[in-house]
């Protein structure tokens, strides 16, 4: 399944924190090249906590930038 705004509803949230609707309204500020595990497991981390406390406001826009690996 790929993640998508669309999808969320069928992910179950007795394991996972779901983002809020608002999130996906926030503006595109963050370009970043690459979809590897550290990439997603620490600058987004904090990027998702920042908006969460209403500091940063914005979204990360993903280029997978080989041929090998996704995001999903």
């Amino acid at each position: 399944m790929l993640l998508s705004r669309y999808n969320l509803r069928n992910v179950n949230t007795d394991k996972v924190v779901l983002p809020n609707d608002a999130l996906f309204e926030l503006p595109e500020k963050v370009l970043q090249f690459g979809t590897g595990v550290l990439l997603r497991g620490l600058p987004d981390y904090f990027i998702d906590k920042a908006n969460r406390h209403g500091i940063f406001n914005g979204r990360i826009v993903v280029v997978k930038s080989t041929s090998r690996g996704d995001s999903a």
